[in-house]
C-alpha cells in the first residue's frame, strides 16, 4: 500500500494518464441513435485524444497553430434539413469541430432555402446533414487531423460523416408531397417500407435478433415466458434475424459466420419442427451457441434432426435466411433485439416484464396483459448492432 502511494506521488502523470484513457474508452463506446453519428463519433474521440496529448505536454496547442503557423480564413458550412429534426442534430459535432478549428466561421443553411438547394446541387450531395469546408482549411494547424475524412464536393471539401437523410425523398408523415410525384405520405411507393405506413395488426408481436447476441438471447428467453400468457386466438408472434447476405451467397453476422449458420438452423427448426421451435430457441439461448453443438438442444427438445440437417446444410436453409433478413433490412432494423408491436410500433427490452408492458400498451385488455411475470434476464439491458 505504501509502495502504491509512493508511486502515485512520484508519477502523478501516470495516474492522470490512466483517467484520461478511461475517458477515451467511454467516449469511443458511446452509441448514438442515428447511423451518421457513428462516423461523427470518431471526430469526437479525436478531439478528446488531441486535448489529452496536449495535457501531457507532448506538444503545445496554440490556436494559431504549431510553430505559430499562419492560417487563412476558414468557412465551415453546415447544410441541414429542418424536416429531419432530432435525427439530424449536429450541435455536438459542430461544437467538437470548433474545438479543432476555432478560427473557422460557421454558417448554417437549411435545404428549404434557395441557397441551401443550390449548394446541395452544386456539391452533388445525396444525403444530409453535410459539413462543408472552404479549401483554406488546409492552412489550419489541425488540418491533418481530419484530412482523411474530407472529399471534394464542388468548390468545397465535404466531411464524411455517413449522413443518411435524403431531402428529395418522400417523408411519410408530414402531409406534404416531398418528392413532387403527386402522391403524399403512405400512398407513395417510397413509403412502403416505413413503419408508419405498415398496416396495424392487433395482438401481433415480432422480435428481431442476432442469434448469439447476449441481449437477443435474453429476449428469446423472455418470449418463451410470454407466449403462454398471451395464449389466445388473436395473438401471433414472429422471430426474425439480422444479418447480411454477401455477393457470393454467403452470410455475415456481427458475431461471426457461425451466428448466421445458427440463424439458418433456427429457421429450419421452425419449418420442420414448429411445435418444438420455441423450446429449441429457449434451449440455445440459455445454453449458448458459440462452442455448443446445436444437436444437444435439438435432442432435448425432440426436433426432427434429419430434416433440419438436410435443410440447414443445403440451399433451402440459405434461401430461408436470405428471405428472412430482408424484413429487417426493409425496416432499417439493425439492433438486436428490436421488438415490433402490432406490426408498427418499435420498442426495446430484454426481460419479460419490460416487453409485456410495452406490448400491452398497444393491446389493452389482451389476455395475459394483467398477468404477473418475473424478469429472468441475466444480462443488463442493451443491444447488439
Amino acid at each position: 500500500m505504501e509502495k502504491e502511494e509512493k508511486e502515485k506521488k512520484e508519477h502523478p502523470k501516470v495516474e492522470k494518464h490512466s483517467r484520461l484513457k478511461e475517458k477515451l474508452h467511454v467516449a469511443k463506446h458511446h452509441i448514438f441513435r442515428n447511423c451518421w453519428k457513428y462516423t461523427a463519433i470518431t471526430l469526437i474521440v479525436l478531439v478528446i485524444a488531441f486535448a489529452a496529448l496536449a495535457a501531457f505536454g507532448i506538444f503545445s496547442v496554440k490556436y494559431n497553430g504549431f510553430g505559430k503557423k499562419e492560417t487563412k480564413g476558414i468557412t465551415m458550412i453546415v447544410l441541414n434539413d429542418k424536416r429531419c429534426g432530432a435525427d439530424c442534430d449536429t450541435t455536438q459535432l459542430v461544437s467538437q469541430l470548433k474545438t479543432l478549428f476555432p478560427e473557422a466561421t460557421v454558417k448554417e443553411l437549411d435545404y428549404s432555402s434557395k441557397d441551401g438547394k443550390a449548394l446541395f446541387e452544386s456539391t452533388k450531395a445525396q444525403y444530409l446533414p453535410a459539413v462543408l469546408f472552404t479549401d483554406t482549411i488546409n492552412t489550419s494547424a489541425n488540418y491533418a487531423q481530419v484530412q482523411q475524412y474530407l472529399v471534394t464536393a464542388g468548390n468545397y471539401l465535404s466531411l464524411r460523416i455517413g449522413a443518411s437523410f435524403d431531402p428529395k425523398a418522400e417523408i411519410c408523415s408530414n402531409g406534404i408531397d416531398d418528392n413532387g410525384n403527386g402522391i403524399v405520405d403512405c400512398a407513395d411507393p417510397e413509403c412502403q417500407g416505413s413503419l408508419l405506413c405498415r398496416p396495424e395488426k392487433n395482438a401481433s408481436l415480432m422480435v428481431f435478433v442476432m442469434s448469439d447476441c447476449p441481449y437477443g438471447k435474453q429476449a428469446l428467453i423472455a418470449l418463451k415466458q410470454l407466449v403462454p400468457l398471451f395464449n389466445s386466438p388473436q395473438f401471433t408472434y414472429e422471430v426474425h434475424y439480422i444479418a447480411t447476405e454477401n455477393s457470393d451467397g454467403s452470410f455475415s453476422s456481427l458475431h461471426g459466420t457461425y451466428e448466421a449458420a445458427e440463424d439458418i438452423v433456427q429457421l429450419c427448426v421452425k419449418k420442420y419442427s414448429p411445435g418444438q421451435w420455441l423450446d429449441y430457441l429457449n434451449c440455445r439461448s440459455t445454453e449458448g451457441i458459440s462452442g455448443h453443438d446445436w444437436h444437444n438442444c435439438a435432442n432435448q427438445t425432440k426436433v426432427d434432426i434429419a430434416k433440419v440437417e438436410a435443410c440447414s446444410s443445403g440451399a433451402e436453409g440459405k434461401l430461408l435466411l436470405s428471405e428472412d433478413i430482408k424484413i429487417a433490412e426493409a425496416l432499417k432494423i439493425g439492433a438486436s433485439p428490436t421488438w415490433l408491436a402490432n406490426n408498427r410500433y418499435q420498442f426495446g427490452g430484454i426481460d419479460a416484464k419490460t416487453v409485456q408492458t410495452a406490448f400491452c400498451k398497444y393491446n389493452a385488455g389482451l389476455q395475459g396483459c394483467n398477468s404477473s411475470v418475473n424478469s429472468t434476464a441475466t444480462t443488463a439491458s442493451g443491444s447488439c448492432g
